[in-house]
């Protein structure tokens, strides 16, 4: 049973303040790679993973039954995690209640930013927004889900 969107709106909201780290280098960045992908693989699942730092792509993995299209999504959910500094899945939700789209509401062309889940903001204590982990390959909710599952299991290991 899925949440009315309302309550996973909040829901997202809350996990944008929740995960976030006290530090990342771009070890952090390699062991957060790896671990999102061993996750798709023990759920039989394939996916093109991105972490970008300040600009800096410091991971990238494409799955086996990847193509090059995943890139062009995380592309463009990693412009609408960076443009609202909040997950591209969590915006997709808000436009979706309000009934419009980016490209209606910001002017923001769809060929550039995809309202689709798999975008999540990384957030530095003490510095704020310093990049993305994005995940392409799985329909939306799918896509976010795996996304936090592994961010929620790390972020515990690394207090």
């Amino acid at each position: 049973m899925s949440l009315p969107i309302e309550e996973r709106i909040k829901q997202m909201e809350q996990e944008e303040q929740e995960l976030r780290f006290t530090s990342f280098t771009n070890d952090t960045a390699l062991e957060l790679g790896l671990a999102i992908v061993e996750e798709a693989k023990q759920a039989d699942k394939r996916i093109t993973v991105d972490i970008t730092r300040e600009g800096h792509r410091l991971f990238l993995h494409a799955m086996e039954g990847t193509s090059p299209e995943n890139e062009d999504w995380i592309r463009r959910k990693n412009n609408v995690a960076n443009h609202f500094g909040s997950s591209s899945w969590r915006m997709a939700c808000q436009l979706q209640s309000e009934g419009t789209t980016m490209e209606v509401k910001h002017g923001l062309p769809f060929v550039d930013y995809a309202g689709a889940g798999g975008a999540f903001p990384l957030y530095l204590e003490g510095q704020g927004r310093i990049g993305t982990v994005t995940v392409s390959g799985l329909p939306d909710q799918e896509d976010h889900d795996l996304l936090i599952t592994v961010l929620r299991r790390f972020l515990t290991k690394q207090q």
